[in-house]
């Protein structure tokens, strides 16, 4: 390219030479400045060849770099996405349980059926806002006065482990985790206890506190060994570590 570049030059250059007037072609030192010229001009060339080629290096780089960014936000994306599939696969469970016969309410630790009439009522009412009428912000506000009516409420873990969903969706996710972490530490009986931690660890890695996040994972694996909520966290802390 460059030698081509070099004749097209030369042959301008020799046809403008020859062209001159007689007087110039006899000056010795026309030859010396055309050979100047030339140079000057290959060195112009050379360096417009080089930046071209330091331009499409950065070029490159930036979008591999752009690449490298995008594929970590389709990750990340992905990630959301399968929480939120699983907190709808959570809600659908919940409804079939609901539509089976004998079924009394989804969720609910042995100890419910010795709350008082008004209390049961209370989170029966909230319960249903979620569950029937699909109305999940007015459920949240159930939700937390149940809590502060009933602080000791034998359905106090559900109470708070719904709230944490209803938050979650509501992608309050800083507020859900601390409902996930109440019902993990608070209630460590409580059959939502396992599900608890592998939620408070999912939105804690979304946070970015990646130490946490595994930490929480290994208490599912070894408080809850072959659970449902085990065998989600597994996978989760093999990539985190």
């Amino acid at each position: 390219m460059k030698t081509a570049i070099s004749v097209a030059v030369l042959f301008t250059a020799v046809t403008a030479y020859a062209a001159a007037p007689v007087t110039d072609a006899r000056n010795s030192g026309n030859k010396g400045d055309l050979e100047t010229r030339l140079s000057t001009l290959e060195r112009m060339i050379d360096a417009r060849n080089q930046m071209q080629f330091d331009i499409q290096q950065q070029l490159n780089q930036l979008q591999s770099e752009m690449n490298s960014l995008t594929g970590s936000m389709e990750r990340q994306n992905h990630k959301i996405e399968q929480i939120q599939t699983r907190q709808r696969e959570l809600y659908q469970e919940i409804d079939n349980k609901l539509s089976q016969p004998a079924v009394v309410e989804p969720a609910v630790d042995a100890t419910e059926n010795a709350a008082p009439v008004n209390e049961k009522s209370a989170y029966e009412e909230a319960v249903k806002l979620v569950l029937q009428d699909k109305q999940y912000d007015q459920a949240i506000v159930a939700f937390q006065g149940f809590i502060s009516t009933y602080p000791d409420s034998s359905y106090g873990a559900n109470a708070h482990y719904w709230l944490g969903q209803l938050l979650f969706n509501a992608e309050q996710r800083e507020a859900a985790k601390k409902e996930f972490d109440i019902v993990a530490n608070k209630y460590p009986d409580s059959n939502k206890r396992g599900e608890a931690l592998l939620k408070s660890g999912i939105i804690a890695e979304y946070l970015g506190n990646k130490a946490e996040a595994i930490s929480l994972y290994e208490q599912v694996l070894t408080d809850y060994p072959g659970s449902s909520s085990a065998k989600l966290a597994e996978p989760r802390v093999s990539a985190l570590k």
